[in-house]
């Protein structure tokens, strides 16, 4: 516990317990001797648990600690070891933890970490290792912190006690020089014939043509080649060799394999992972919390470490997340998660996952305390970031309509809506704003002679109407309403007047991003960081003008003068007081409206809301926009629950004799999956009972060409059987 009363996660302390020793990493052997080592390289290249294996036979007390982003703040970093020192002496911790931080708030980290390393060193047995996971972190925006490590706290440990980081980037050799050792990618690769031992060890059968594939396609990164191996024991032969034989990289192969291993895991694990990427470790606890707790915790995502905890192995990661695992956690099951963190005092990670909820006020309570807690320890930065997160959320229902915003007229009437009341969040869906709940399209509101004040305004209690807008020209009326279709093709209407022609692609995916993220301010760095990562500063930030101006010029010839897009104090936002209308929410909002029916026992109503959503769904997640890389992880999430809708609505009309309407839903799932056995089975099943058996068997023979032509398998022993049934004519 820090000086405040901040807890960190316990499993950021766990330790990963060894696992089966491979016969050749020779490159950890290099670090013997070394006080200070880093192993600096992408994830896909570490084996955390042969690094494990490694400490734990080299040193007689091994410290893990596992950084976040939160630890680049030299504070944040000092409750972060001050915890790891409380499970080794918790007495020895909170006698020094006060001074530590009070020199920390004085931003005298020196004597803090001095004070530290002291008391860590006389506290550990001997030899004994430091091992920081996640050391990326101390190096981004400011090199200050990584250098603590290597000028003040190192010096300062004893002589028995070494630091060994681990970075999932890649560093330059000399960062840690000239005390320090640093194996990157290159020393960490596996050749051929290490890559062969490995797949022996994990008793793998592959061919040497197959097995020197996986080796060029993954570099030889140790994580990436393991994880691929054991993946050919779940995958299957046949449909192992088809993904590396299609696959063009390691990233690639990985996904391909992680997307067929995911088929065949139950959703409490898909839960757990999705828990595992964020909190960076998971415990059964957690689940159970969830209502999520039957986990199958020897699947190959896995890494178990001590006292319970589990974390996923370093080379699933990015594939994980690119297929979307992350969305598995729905608003409601983030908060419950987050209460659960609160009420164990990690109240600084709860804050994160309120936050993604959208669970503000619990937000804005919990992070009263929290600030409270990082500024007695000093991490001054942690403060202010936390306090830009909650302004930037909450700044679109805390703006009062009378309040100016830079570039906007001080007085916007024309945002307000019929009565007086400006469109906000909270009554988009609850039938107050004039539109009609069963249409995925705003209706238009009220004439502008029905526009009035803002409420409370004195004209309103006399019963007058509002002022006469500002002249403008007539064939430029004034939007009130905002409707944006990101779901297939881009459309923006104002009013009812659509935005016709984009005078700049990179300015529509600039606009498409703000809308996406038009809940909080976006850092102009961080446009110029996902639209052009590669470019030098000043270019970037000139093509992000050409593009902000392009953008402009396309909204003006459909919303007028006003402005849509604000730059203010460095950052990018959509008008927050605009009623805007987007599809994605809509259809997110259709489709757990129908879950919840469902879990309630509501056929009926369920049915409705899977059909409302499906409406919805025109096409895939900015189609106008494929290549966009923040868009990927999105757009697989809303196409995986957009597959889940139909394959619920097929169910539901089958449960309710609707055989015809289930076919045309099993129709439109295939046409997205067609190797989805079940749906294909469901779909036989419908041909059957609407006395097609001819149609069913057809379907059969077809499934069983495109899955032996696309995935080189045979079907399921269940479709066979259901096929030889409908021959007999026998019901089904």
């Amino acid at each position: 516990m820090g000086p405040g009363g901040l807890r960190r996660l316990a499993g950021r302390y766990a330790v990963p317990r060894p696992g089966q020793p491979l016969p050749a990493w020779p490159a950890l052997g290099a670090m013997s001797g070394t006080r200070l080592a880093a192993l600096a390289a992408p994830c896909d290249a570490l084996m955390l648990d042969n690094v494990a294996a490694m400490v734990q036979e080299r040193y007689a007390a091994v410290v893990w600690i596992r950084l976040g982003a939160a630890d680049g703040d030299p504070g944040a970093l000092l409750l972060t070891l001050l915890g790891a020192l409380g499970r080794l002496d918790a007495a020895a911790s909170a006698g020094i933890a006060e001074a530590a931080a009070r020199q920390g708030r004085r931003g005298d980290w020196g004597q803090a970490y001095r004070l530290l390393s002291a008391t860590l060193g006389a506290v550990t047995e001997q030899p004994a290792v430091v091992v920081m996971e996640g050391a990326e972190h101390l190096d981004r925006e400011s090199a200050a912190t990584l250098d603590l490590l290597g000028s003040v706290l190192v010096p300062a440990l004893r002589e028995n006690l070494d630091i060994l980081l681990i970075s999932g980037t890649e560093w330059d050799q000399r960062r840690l020089a000239p005390d320090g050792l640093i194996l990157g990618p290159r020393q960490l690769r596996l050749d051929p014939s290490a890559a062969a031992l490995v797949a022996e060890t994990l008793h793998v059968s592959l061919s040497h043509a197959v097995l020197s594939r996986i080796v060029a396609i993954t570099g030889g990164a140790a994580g990436a080649l393991r994880a691929t191996l054991s993946a050919s024991a779940v995958t299957g032969c046949e449909a192992f060799d088809a993904a590396v034989a299609a696959a063009a990289s390691g990233a690639e192969l990985l996904t391909k394999l992680g997307r067929s291993m995911l088929v065949r895991t139950s959703e409490d694990t898909r839960i757990a992972l999705a828990g595992a990427l964020r909190l960076g470790v998971w415990h059964p606890s957690m689940g159970t919390a969830l209502g999520h707790s039957s986990v199958r915790w020897d699947e190959n995502w896995w890494l178990d470490l001590t006292e319970g905890w589990k974390q996923v192995v370093p080379a699933w990661r990015a594939p994980l997340r690119s297929i979307g695992v992350a969305a598995a956690l729905d608003p409601a099951s983030l908060t419950l998660l987050a209460d659960h963190l609160a009420g164990h005092g990690v109240t600084d990670r709860a804050v994160d996952l309120y936050l993604e909820a959208g669970e503000l006020g619990r937000a804005a309570d919990t992070a009263a305390g929290v600030a409270g807690d990082l500024a007695a320890g000093g991490c001054w930065p942690s403060v202010t970031r936390l306090g830009q997160d909650l302004a930037s959320r909450t700044s679109a229902i805390q703006r009062r309509p009378e309040e100016p915003v830079a570039g906007q007229p001080t007085r916007r009437w024309w945002y307000l809506k019929p009565g007086g009341r400006r469109a906000g969040k909270s009554d988009r869906w609850s039938g107050k704003t004039g539109r009609s709940s069963g249409s995925p399209h705003p209706s238009v509101p009220a004439p502008a002679s029905a526009l009035q004040r803002a409420p409370g305004s004195a004209s309103e209690s006399a019963g007058l109407s509002a002022p006469a807008p500002p002249t403008i020209d007539p064939a430029i009326d004034t939007p009130r309403a905002v409707t944006v279709h990101l779901l297939g093709e881009l459309q923006v209407v104002f009013g009812e007047r659509p935005v016709g022609k984009w005078v700049s692609g990179r300015g529509r995916a600039v606009f498409e991003y703000l809308v996406v993220h038009r809940h909080s301010r976006v850092r102009r760095e961080s446009l110029m960081n996902v639209f052009w990562p590669d470019a030098e500063p000043d270019a970037a930030r000139n093509s992000l003008n050409v593009a902000i101006h392009g953008l402009r010029q396309s909204l003006r010839a459909a919303a007028g003068d006003h402005a849509v897009v604000i730059y203010q104090d460095g950052s990018y936002f959509v008008e927050p007081a605009l009623d805007i209308w987007v599809d994605v929410d809509a259809f997110e909002d259709r489709l757990k409206s129908a879950r919840q029916y469902l879990t309630s026992d509501d056929p009926a109503a369920a049915q409705a809301g899977f059909e409302a959503a499906i409406g919805l769904y025109q096409g895939e997640f900015l189609a106008d926009d494929p290549y966009e890389q923040w868009a990927h992880v999105t757009r697989e999430h809303l196409r995986l629950a957009y597959l889940d809708c139909l394959d619920q609505l097929g169910r539901l009309r089958f449960d309710a004799g609707d055989y015809s309407g289930c076919a045309d839903v099993c129709r439109k799932l295939l046409a997205c999956d067609n190797c989805r056995e079940d749906t294909q089975r469901l779909l036989m099943r419908c041909h059957s009972r609407l006395g097609q058996p001819q149609l069913a068997l057809r379907q059969f023979h077809s499934f069983v060409a495109t899955l032996q032509a696309e995935l080189h398998l045979p079907p399921a022993p269940t479709t066979t059987e259901l096929a030889a049934r409908i021959r007999r004519r026998s019901e089904v």
